[in-house]
């Protein structure tokens, strides 16, 4: 028989359990709803004109509480940027898992990275141009930060890479380019066509092409490029 001190430290386990899910949860939350309001404030803003004080001001708590999830703006405006590239990064990964060729992964990359975005423009902004357009030293991401980001370029490129050299070790590609090159040239297409998007949807002067025909043309050049 188990002696009554083991037998009460059990039954405690599943209430504590239950109370560090929900303080967890609620820490989530709480972090959630920082990063939001630091998002309406970047986009109101500017990151010159965003301030741990006026995110504070936004979320209604003080500035130590924000303190608590963030320890400074760059950390705050690391996480905005790295949630958005991990959302974009794990959509072109699933994609491009379901792609049957190694043509096929460079038109899903493509496809995949413009699709995530379009919806949400100032997201996009966020992560690829508002540091940018705020000049040289607004923004600072240390070590540890970068160490974060960089995994991300496995769930963008290597699942394409390996189809592409599965393929090429039957029969070589058209194009003189290497696979990991091939594929992130895919996914600056797809940048390059959300910042288009971005400019003339700010103008109100939309392209003459659409986003399909835009993202079929890549595909098919791509597809050319990785045929034999």
């Amino acid at each position: 028989m188990p002696s009554p001190k083991r037998t009460a430290a059990t039954a405690v386990k599943p209430a504590d359990s239950t109370r560090l899910t929900r303080r967890e949860q609620r820490r989530n939350r709480s972090r959630e709803e920082i990063l939001e309001a630091a998002r309406r404030v970047l986009l109101r803003n500017g990151i010159a004109g965003t301030t741990l004080e006026a995110v504070a001001r936004e979320v209604g708590v003080s500035k130590a509480a924000l303190y608590y999830y963030f320890p400074s703006k760059d950390a705050l405006f690391f996480e905005l940027v790295f949630g958005n590239l991990e959302s974009q990064a794990q959509a072109v990964h699933d994609a491009v898992e379901r792609a049957d060729s190694g043509a096929d992964a460079l038109g899903a990359i493509v496809r995949e990275s413009v699709k995530a975005f379009t919806p949400r423009l100032d997201d996009f902004r966020l992560a690829f141009l508002h540091a940018q357009v705020a000049g040289q030293g607004a923004v600072h991401f240390d070590e540890q930060q970068f160490a974060r980001i960089r995994p991300l370029n496995e769930l963008w490129f290597a699942g394409a890479v390996e189809k592409l050299k599965q393929e090429r070790g039957k029969r070589p590609g058209r194009a003189s380019v290497e696979p990991r090159l091939l594929a992130f040239l895919a996914w600056l297409a797809g940048v390059g066509l959300l910042t288009m998007k971005g400019m003339v949807e700010s103008l109100d002067d939309p392209l003459i092409y659409s986003d399909e025909q835009l993202i079929e043309g890549f595909a098919r050049v791509f597809a050319a490029a990785a045929a034999s």
